[in-house]
């Protein structure tokens, strides 16, 4: 469930939380959001164990996963199954206190998550399918709140994927020469020597949709210093990967956490202030 790597939850949770007040003018139903910060872990959790379940045949040969409990027998393949299915269920219990509309976004939402893992059997960058999984929550947000997926539900959503494509294809370098090895598909791979243009390109059309989010509800001028930060840290990043050394990828990879947290406290500031 990687609940000891609380960063997945985090990446998922910023912009989800973004989303809700920038839907609402900063007026959000607060139960409805402890709801989606408790669906985020569940739904993170359960794509972490069918991740595993289907790549485990592949892990045993990278050295960054070879060590997860399904490779080393710790927990096998039916436990996990079972644990998978839970995490959904519990996940689905928290749909009682939302619309139908929201219900049927979250069909979408698991087919997506469940697709993921398998992209990158036969897709060239399967970092398009985690960046629609991961982004999904934004839909959902404007489905419960709004009834509704609205124009800037699908603009923040676009902004989401790009940021996503940028840092998991951080997060795939880590893998490269392993993933080159075994034959699996990746961003990091596709992409070869241009990588370096495309993850600051997915960077800056992510940070540009959100400014012109922010000029179209007319945002307090707090929110463009959060931005701001959001690119310096995005320029940052770009020395850490520049080289495909392992480490420095993975503290690019980690250093969104950041980024995410700086979005959401200008998206808080930008419709409150």
């Amino acid at each position: 469930m990687r609940a000891d790597k609380p960063i997945g939850t985090a990446l998922l949770l910023w912009p989800t939380l973004s989303s809700f007040f920038i839907l609402t003018n900063g007026n959000p139903d607060p139960f409805l959001m402890f709801l989606f910060i408790l669906g985020t872990f569940l739904m993170r959790s359960a794509g972490c164990v069918i991740n595993d379940y289907f790549d485990k045949d592949f892990d045993v040969s990278v050295t960054r996963t070879k060590n997860r409990p399904l490779v080393t027998g710790a927990v096998s393949k039916r436990e996990a199954l079972i644990l998978f299915f839970v995490l959904i269920t519990i996940s689905a219990t928290l749909l009682f206190w939302m619309n139908l509309l929201t219900f049927y976004m979250s069909l979408v939402g698991l087919v997506l998550a469940t697709i993921y893992p398998l992209s990158k059997r036969f897709f060239s960058i399967p970092q398009v399918f985690l960046g629609l999984a991961f982004s999904w929550g934004i839909i959902m947000v404007s489905s419960a709140e709004i009834n509704e997926v609205t124009g800037i539900a699908l603009l923040l959503f676009t902004s989401c994927f790009f940021w996503i494509l940028a840092y998991d294809t951080a997060y795939a370098l880590c893998d490269k020469a392993d993933d080159l090895g075994i034959g699996i598909n990746s961003s990091a791979i596709i992409f070869g020597d241009k990588v370096i243009f495309f993850f600051y390109s997915f960077h800056l059309i992510s940070l540009l949709i959100l400014l012109a989010v922010a000029y179209q509800l007319n945002f307090h001028i707090s929110f463009y210093l959060f931005a701001s930060i959001g690119l310096f840290l995005a320029t940052y990043q770009v020395f850490l990967i520049k080289e495909e050394d392992t480490e420095k990828c993975l503290k690019a990879f980690k250093n969104n956490n950041w980024l995410g947290l700086a979005i959401l406290i200008g998206s808080i500031t930008g419709v409150s202030l």
